[in-house]
C-alpha cells in the first residue's frame, strides 16, 4: 500500500494504491480504517517496513484497548449515578478481562472497532449526538459488523425526546446521525463504495464478492480448514462454554450474569437486552468465534460492576467489606494472570525453533501439515544447519490418493512437528468427514505408530486444561485461542529410519 498521489486518488476505489484490492489482495472483508491509520503514522515515524510496521500496530491496538478502559470508567459514570465504587469496579472488570487482553497483543481490527463502537455508544449516553455518529462511522470504515451496535444507539438517541413526544426533532436527530456516520464512512473507507459520487451508495463489486464469498464460508457451505472446527459445535452451549470459561473466567461470567438479571433502570435493561439478543444470534451461527463478542465485553463489564457489588454487600455474609473485596479481586485474578504468563515467555515456536536447530541432525526431512506455521522458524543462531521441510495436506478429503501421498511422505520423514492444535483439534471433531485422519492423530498421540513424542512446549497454563484429541475437552474450545499467540508444539520422531 502507498498514500495516494491526489485527494481525488484516495477516494477512487479503482486507483487508490490503499485500496487492498488495487495492490492485490482482491479478497478483502474488512474495512481499511485501521490499516491506513497505521500507514500513515508508520510512514511519519519511519516504521513503513513489514516488521515494523506489524510492531507498530500491535502498539496502537494496545492503545485502543487502553482507551476503552477510560470510555468504561466513563459511562459508569452515568449509568452509576452517587455509586462511586461502581466505575471503579466496572474499569478493573474490563482491565481483566481475557479475550481483550488477547487481542490487543494483535494488530486486528478488533481492538479498533471495539473501541470506536464503545465511544459511539458513550456519546450516544451522553446525547452528544455528533460524536456518536463519527465514531459509529469509524467503527464501520473497521469492519462492517458494527452495523449490529446501531439499534442500541439511535435508542439512546432518541429515548429522551420520545419522552418529551417531540418526534419533530427526534426526525432530524436520526437524519444527522445518520448523514454524518455516512459521510464519515465515505472519508475514512471510501473502498467500500462503488464511485467517487457521494451520492452513489451503491457498494464495490469486488468488496460485495469478498462478503459474498465469506458467507459461503461463514455458513459451511466452502469447506476449507479454518472452517473445520464449527462443524461440530453446539448452537448457544460452545458459545457460552468459551466466553465463560476462556474469555471472561467463570467468577467474571457469574457476576456478569448476576449484574445483567439485576439491571432495572431502563438503561440498563436496554443494555441486557441487546448484548443478550446478540450474544444468542452470534452463538447460533455457523461461525461461533469468539473474537465476535469483542464489543460486548465493555458492557459485561459495567454489569459485573452490579454483580460484584450485590455479592459485597450480601449481609448473611459476616465478613468486613475490605475483606470480601480482596479475596474477590484474588479469585477474579487467577484466570487472567495464568493466561499472561505468555507473555512472559518466549513464543512456544520460538523455543521449539531453537531446540530443533540445536538437536535435530542437519538436513533432517521434517514434515509440517498444510495451513499451519512450519518448523523451524528462520533464526539467527542456526547452527548452520539447514533442514528440508514437506507439507502434510491434512485437510484434504479422507481419500485413497490423500493417503498413498501421506504414507509416502510420514515413511520418508525424520520428523513430524505440529506446530498447533489447528489440525488435531478441528479434524478428529468430524469423523464422518475424516475417519482415518482423525483415526491417525489419535494413534499419534498414544505412540501407535511409527513416530514417538520426543518434545514438547506448552504455555504453562495450559497443564490445567486437556488439550489433548482424545479428550473430551478437544470439542469445546475454539482453536483461535490456542493457535495463533500460545500453540502447545509437539515434536515427534520417526523410530523407523
Amino acid at each position: 500500500m502507498k498514500i495516494p498521489n491526489s485527494v481525488e486518488q484516495y477516494f477512487n476505489p479503482d486507483t487508490s494504491p490503499l485500496n487492498p484490492p488495487n495492490v492485490g489482495f482482491s479478497f478483502f472483508v474488512y474495512g481499511a480504517f485501521p490499516i491506513i491509520f497505521n500507514k500513515v503514522i508508520a510512514i511519519l515515524f519511519g516504521n513503513d517496513s513489514y516488521g515494523a510496521f506489524t510492531l507498530q500496530g500491535r502498539i496502537l491496538s494496545g492503545l485502543a484497548d487502553m482507551l476503552v478502559l477510560l470510555l468504561v470508567y466513563k459511562t459508569a459514570k452515568l449509568l452509576f449515578v452517587k455509586k462511586n465504587n461502581l466505575p471503579l469496579w466496572a474499569t478493573f472488570f474490563y482491565a481483566i478481562a481475557v479475550l481483550p487482553i488477547q487481542l490487543s497483543h494483535f494488530f486486528t481490527t478488533d481492538s479498533f472497532l471495539n473501541l470506536f463502537i464503545f465511544a459511539s455508544f458513550y456519546f450516544a449516553l451522553r446525547l452528544n449526538i455528533f460524536f456518536s455518529a463519527l465514531f459509529f462511522g469509524l467503527a464501520i470504515a473497521s469492519k462492517v459488523s458494527a452495523i449490529y451496535i446501531l439499534p442500541l444507539l439511535l435508542l439512546f438517541v432518541c429515548l429522551p425526546l420520545i419522552k418529551q413526544k417531540k418526534f419533530g426533532p427526534l426526525l432530524k436527530y436520526l437524519l444527522f446521525f445518520l448523514a454524518t456516520s455516512y459521510l464519515v464512512i465515505r472519508i475514512a473507507n471510501p473502498y467500500y463504495f462503488r464511485s467517487t459520487d457521494l451520492f452513489d451508495p451503491r457498494l464495490n463489486t469486488t468488496f460485495e464478492k469478498s462478503i459474498t464469498d465469506l458467507k459461503a464460508m461463514s455458513d459451511g457451505k466452502v469447506w476449507f480448514p479454518p472452517a473445520v472446527q464449527w462443524h461440530s459445535k453446539a448452537p448457544v452451549l460452545f458459545s457460552l462454554f468459551n466466553l465463560s470459561i476462556f474469555g471472561l473466567g467463570i467468577p467474571y461470567f457469574i457476576f456478569a450474569t448476576v449484574g445483567m438479571i439485576s439491571a432495572v433502570s431502563v438503561e440498563l435493561v436496554a443494555i441486557s437486552l441487546w448484548v443478550a439478543g446478540y450474544f444468542l444470534y452470534n452463538s447460533l451461527s455457523f461461525t461461533k468465534a469468539l473474537r465476535y463478542l469483542i464489543f460486548l465485553f465493555p458492557f459485561f463489564s459495567l454489569f459485573a460492576a452490579i454483580g460484584i457489588s450485590k455479592a459485597i454487600s450480601f449481609k448473611p455474609l459476616a465478613i468486613s467489606y475490605k475483606l470480601k473485596a480482596i479475596s474477590i479481586i484474588v479469585i477474579l485474578l487467577i484466570w487472567p494472570l495464568m493466561f499472561s504468563t505468555i507473555y512472559l515467555q518466549r513464543h512456544t515456536r520460538v523455543q521449539a525453533s531453537e531446540w530443533i536447530y540445536k538437536n535435530l541432525p542437519d538436513q533432517s526431512l521434517i514434515l509440517s501439515e498444510y495451513w499451519d506455521d512450519g518448523l523451524p522458524l528462520p533464526l539467527e543462531n542456526t547452527q548452520g544447519k539447514l533442514f528440508k521441510t514437506e507439507e502434510l495436506h491434512v485437510f484434504d478429503p479422507d481419500n485413497e490418493e490423500k493417503w498413498t501421498k501421506m504414507n509416502e511422505q510420514l515413511k520418508r520423514a525424520d520428523y513430524y512437528i505440529l506446530s498447533s492444535n489447528r489440525g488435531w483439534g478441528s479434524v478428529p471433531t468430524v469423523p464422518q468427514k475424516y475417519p482415518q485422519m482423525g483415526k491417525y492423530y489419535f494413534d499419534l498421540f498414544n505412540g501407535k505408530t511409527d513416530y514417538r513424542l520426543v518434545k514438547k512446549f506448552i504455555p504453562s497454563y495450559q497443564f490445567l486444561f486437556p488439550f489433548h484429541p482424545n479428550s473430551w475437552f478437544n470439542n469445546w474450545f475454539e482453536e483461535a485461542f490456542t493457535v495463533y499467540d500460545h500453540p502447545s508444539v509437539f515434536i515427534f520422531k520417526n523410530t523407523k529410519k
